[in-house]
């Protein structure tokens, strides 16, 4: 199998370590499954990818969720047209005609704002508090707050209805398909990302905003598990960092935001990807229905 040569060409497409990490394990698992079976890329059948499937879910203990068959099948769908670009089409794609299973998509799991307390009240480490706040205030992904360098925000003022001076950031990073694009971070993350380079990072000359504790920038699986450690530390339900980024838009929606404005702030490319998001809650529901009866109420005779 060309592999190397595949995610060379998706390189171009993505900056993001975890992608490349994930597409080359499941290419690697692929390709072993196929030694086995004495089969060659070009002779795999729409019934060898389900064989593989099946291989994957005995190896597993138990039946995998359908979003990681269905993402596992894109991958290997994604590298048998690269194949057959690559071969004037004289390679076929088997996994065409293999049937995926449905995924919910509109199960975006929150973390639930008294367990989004607990963490940011319980983490005591100024590195980790300031992370956590940053995924929280931003809706930044696990890859584009890697790539975070010292100067990449700005920090930027404004007057509030009060008359009050507020500030708060503003950067660009890359995020998916290469595409730059602006971010903002509230002014609570604002204040803990300054605290962490005023205590840590005023003499060092590494670029990198957050470092590992090799002293080096730090990597989607460190974020990971310092997210994972202090949840079993404050006994908090596991959250992966993913969660948090649907934190961001769920709270946001739930003050009203419009999906215009939050597609721009998650960097969503299609407008349907943030729709998934608008689903009133209860609180929203009746505040906002009060709302309008007490309008009716001062404008209307009945």
């Amino acid at each position: 199998m060309r592999i190397e040569a595949y995610l060379k060409n998706l390189s171009t497409q993505t900056t993001s370590r975890e992608t490349l990490r994930a597409y080359r394990q499941d290419l690697e698992k692929y390709e072993a499954f196929l030694r086995e079976k004495g089969l060659r890329v070009n002779q795999a059948k729409p019934s060898t990818v389900s064989q593989f499937i099946n291989h994957l879910t005995d190896k597993h203990g138990g039946a995998l969720a359908p979003a990681t068959i269905s993402r596992r099948l894109s991958v290997l769908s994604a590298y048998y047209e690269f194949l057959r670009d690559n071969s004037d089409g004289n390679i076929s794609n088997p996994v065409e005609r293999v049937k995926r299973p449905k995924v919910n998509n509109e199960a975006l799991r929150a973390v639930q704002d008294n367990a989004l307390a607990t963490l940011v009240d319980g983490i005591t480490n100024v590195r980790d508090k300031a992370i956590v706040m940053v995924f929280i205030y931003s809706g930044l992904r696990l890859a584009e707050l890697c790539q975070l360098n010292k100067d990449t925000i700005l920090s930027r003022k404004r007057k509030t209805p009060d008359g009050q001076e507020q500030y708060f950031g503003t950067g660009e990073v890359l995020g998916k398909g290469r595409k730059r694009r602006k971010f903002i971070i509230g002014p609570t993350a604002l204040q803990a990302l300054g605290e962490y380079i005023n205590q840590y990072r005023t003499t060092d000359i590494n670029p990198a905003l957050f470092l590992s504790s090799r002293r080096q920038r730090i990597s989607c699986r460190n974020v990971q598990d310092i997210v994972s450690r202090w949840c079993k530390k404050l006994n908090v339900s596991h959250v992966h960092v993913h969660m948090l980024r649907h934190s961001f838009a769920t709270r946001n929606v739930n003050a009203g935001m419009s999906a215009a404005v939050l597609q721009e702030l998650m960097g969503h490319s299609n407008l349907s990807t943030t729709q998934r998001y608008f689903r009133v809650q209860p609180d929203r529901l009746t505040r906002e229905y009060f709302a309008v009866m007490e309008f009716i109420r001062e404008s209307s005779p009945v």
